[in-house]
């Protein structure tokens, strides 16, 4: 191999060295994969916390040395990765559930106030603000210098990266509260009337939809040939028989399998190997479910109990599943059969989505604190 060969390929590897140690936006990327493939944990053990006051909702993003998360306050965070040191803070609009987007040097993230702020991710500074017509609680995808992210006001909205200006909006149906996935050119999306949708990601257009009982308010999970949506159920009361889970030809929309039954899903689902793995809630006094499906054809592989609620999105560490529950503690999963390999007491309640970096675990919780585990 020549030396020019050489010197390309180890430029590449650096550069795919440095995007795995990153986690910038909701389960990691566009495709919301929640995967750290290349990482193993075998325990959990709080390395340190930050209290940042209210109830860290919103799931961290991590980029560098560099932790960016929200808070119920308004106000969105930018702490040192290595002790939780605060380096900055910016007061919003309104709550932030939204995880934050970071990319080319900004912080992007929606709010209760129905605004899409950008901030300098060195500063903390305002660059621009785009407003919605309803409260944000849609976390944001950045992909070709758009940034894609749903409203309560029933649109999806494409705006320009550097500057915020609209490229294009979809018509006003229900609120959206599911977070954009990216498949290829399609932007597949779930919103409070259980409708599924793909749209073009060059101008919006409606390229399908499927139309469900209840809200998608989980993100979908883009895999190789496959999109899987979870669907809530109407009503905790008296939960009808719903398709709870529905995998997809991304770029069709075609139904690939379905699994029907009365439950509902909360978080998004992750793709691992040959399985996808959905968390659900079942009855009127709920109790948590999680299930290994097989991707090719939606068979059930397992399923263990869980022992609260999950709104958590667990993401895939190594062979291990990881995610937080409404305990306020954060598990740690063997994916290969739901057995338990640690847990770890951190509050009352964590809504927050882990995000995996450098060997370290972050996650927000109830409590006010951001915590880091390694």
């Amino acid at each position: 191999m020549s030396a020019s060969r050489l010197l390309a390929c180890a430029v590449l590897a650096t550069i795919a060295t440095s995007a795995i140690a990153d986690w910038p936006m909701f389960r990691r990327d566009v495709a919301r994969s929640g995967l750290a493939p290349e990482a193993e944990t075998e325990a959990l053990e709080v390395a340190w916390s930050t209290h940042l006051g209210g109830s860290v909702d919103s799931s961290p993003a991590v980029v560098g040395e560099r932790v960016f998360v929200g808070t119920s306050l308004g106000r969105m965070h930018a702490v040192s990765a290595v002790d939780g040191s605060e380096l900055w803070r910016h007061d919003s609009r309104g709550a932030i559930v939204s995880t934050p987007a970071v990319a080319d040097g900004l912080v992007v993230f929606g709010c209760a106030g129905g605004f899409v702020c950008a901030l300098s991710s060195e500063s903390g500074d305002l660059v621009w603000r785009y407003r919605t017509g309803d409260a944000i609680v849609s976390s944001p995808a950045v992909v070709d210098g758009r940034v894609l992210i749903g409203s309560m006001d029933g649109r999806l909205y494409a705006l320009d990266l550097t500057d915020g200006t609209l490229i294009w909006r979809t018509p006003a149906g229900a609120g959206i509260q599911s977070s954009p996935a990216v498949a290829g050119e399609v932007v597949l999306f779930g919103d409070d009337d259980g409708r599924m949708v793909g749209v073009s990601l060059s101008d919006g257009r409606q390229l399908w939809e499927i139309d469900g009982p209840g809200k998608v308010i989980a993100a979908p999970v883009v895999g190789e040939s496959v999109a899987v949506f979870g669907a809530m159920a109407p009503s905790a009361l008296t939960p009808p028989k719903l398709d709870f889970v529905v995998a997809v030809a991304p770029e069709t929309g075609e139904v690939r399998w379905t699994l029907n039954e009365a439950y509902s899903v909360l978080c998004a689902p992750v793709i691992s190997g040959p399985a996808a793995y959905v968390i659900t809630s079942e009855g009127y006094l709920p109790k948590a479910v999680l299930r290994a499906v097989r991707i090719e054809d939606g068979e059930v592989l397992y399923e263990r109990g869980l022992p609260a609620l999950v709104d958590s999105a667990p993401a895939v560490i190594g062979d291990r599943l990881c995610f937080g529950a409404h305990d306020g503690r954060l598990h740690l999963l063997r994916a290969s059969d739901g057995s338990t390999v640690d847990i770890e007491a951190l509050a009352s309640k964590i809504y927050s989505s882990p995000a995996f970096s450098d060997g370290r675990i972050f996650v927000g919780a109830n409590d006010g604190n951001l915590y880091c585990l390694r």
